[in-house]
C-alpha cells in the first residue's frame, strides 16, 4: 500500500481509512473521518492510502451500471452525453458550456452534509443526487454526484442549467448545499428536484443567508428562512427549517471581518484591528472612520460586502 501524508488539501477519506484502521473502527462505530482528521490525524501527521486511479474509475464504472437507466438527455437542456474517460463509463459532460477548475478560487472540498450522509448510507438500496458535489472526501456508490466542472467527485459535468438530464421520479434524494445562491433561477432549480424524486422523496437545501458575495460562476441570491420555505412550498412537507452549526452568526461575523480587514489597505485596516468592539459600534454609518474605510476600499471589495444594491431601469 503506497502511503502519503494526509493534508487539507489532498484528504480522501478512502485512503485515511485504508491506512488507520483504529479510525475505521471508530468511523463503524458512527464516527467522522473529516473530523478525526482535522481534530488529531493533522497534528498527528497521519498518513493516507494513495487510491490509484484504476480503483476510482472501477468505482465510477459501478456507480454508472447502477444509474445509467436513469440518465435521460431528453429530460435536460438539450444536449448529448459525451465519455470524459472511456465509453459507457463515469465521468460524462452533458451541455455545451463547461468550467475549468482553474477559473475556480479553490476547489470546494468537504465531506458532505451530515444528515444527508447519514440518509444515503442508512439507505443502500436507494439512490440519490448530489448537486454542486464540488470534491468530496468520500463518495458512496448508490449516490450520483453532479458538477459544472471536472471535479475529481464529478460523475456527470454539466452547463449550468436548471433542467437536469435525469429521469422524471427516479431519486429518493437530492443534496444541494451551498449551490443555489450560484444558479440564476433556483426557483426552476427546485420545481427540478421536486420533478426528479419519487413520491415520498427528500430534498436536503444548505442556502447561505448574510454571506458576502463569493464564488463561481456567479453569486445571485441569498436567502432567508423564510425564503428558503417559500423556495420549496410547492409540492414539498417542510420537515425541518432551522440554522445549523455551520450557519450561525460566528460564521456571518468572521467572514465579512475578514473579508473587509483583508480588502483595507494597510494604515486603515490597522487602526481597526486596534479597536475593541465598543469602540467600533461607536463609529456610525458615515462617520470619519467609516468615510476613511471605504475610500481604502476597491469598487470590487465594496460590491462584495455592500449592505444592499439599488437599480433603476427604464422598459423597453
Amino acid at each position: 500500500m503506497d502511503l502519503e501524508l494526509a493534508t487539507p488539501q489532498n484528504f480522501d477519506e478512502e485512503g485515511y481509512l485504508l491506512a488507520n484502521p483504529d479510525v475505521a473502527r471508530h468511523v463503524a462505530a458512527g464516527g467522522n473521518a473529516l473530523a478525526h482528521f482535522e481534530e488529531h490525524g493533522l497534528c498527528e501527521g497521519r498518513r493516507q492510502a494513495i487510491v490509484n486511479r484504476e480503483r476510482r474509475h472501477i468505482r465510477r464504472r459501478q456507480r454508472y451500471d447502477r444509474f445509467v437507466h436513469l440518465l435521460s438527455a431528453t429530460a435536460g437542456a438539450g444536449g448529448e452525453f459525451n465519455y470524459l474517460e472511456q465509453p459507457e463509463t463515469f465521468p460524462v459532460r452533458y451541455g455545451c458550456t463547461l468550467y475549468d477548475l482553474e477559473e475556480y478560487q479553490a476547489e470546494s472540498a468537504n465531506a458532505g452534509f451530515g444528515p444527508f450522509i447519514d440518509e444515503i448510507r442508512a439507505n443502500p438500496q436507494k439512490l440519490y443526487l448530489d448537486v454542486g458535489c464540488g470534491k468530496r472526501t468520500r463518495v458512496e456508490p448508490n449516490c450520483l454526484y453532479l458538477e459544472v466542472y471536472r471535479s475529481q467527485s464529478a460523475d456527470i459535468v454539466m452547463e449550468p442549467a436548471c433542467r437536469y438530464p435525469i429521469a422524471s421520479e427516479s431519486l429518493d434524494g437530492i443534496g444541494c448545499f451551498a449551490v443555489l445562491e450560484h444558479v440564476e433561477r433556483p426557483w426552476e432549480a427546485a420545481l427540478e428536484f421536486r420533478r426528479m424524486l419519487k413520491p415520498g422523496g427528500k430534498v436536503f437545501i444548505d442556502w447561505p443567508f448574510l454571506q458576502p458575495v463569493h464564488g463561481f460562476p456567479n453569486h445571485y441570491y441569498n436567502a432567508t428562512r423564510e425564503g428558503l420555505r417559500q423556495m420549496f412550498a410547492d409540492g414539498f412537507t417542510v420537515e425541518q427549517l432551522d440554522t445549523f452549526p455551520n450557519q450561525t452568526p460566528d460564521h456571518t461575523v468572521n467572514w465579512l471581518l475578514q473579508d473587509l480587514t483583508q480588502s483595507m489597505a494597510p494604515a486603515a485596516r490597522e487602526r481597526l484591528l486596534s479597536m475593541s468592539v465598543e469602540a467600533l459600534l461607536r463609529e456610525t454609518p458615515g462617520s470619519p472612520f467609516w468615510e476613511e474605510v471605504l475610500a481604502s476600499l476597491s469598487p470590487k471589495a465594496i460590491e462584495t460586502l455592500a449592505c444592499g444594491n439599488t437599480l433603476i431601469a427604464t422598459r423597453r
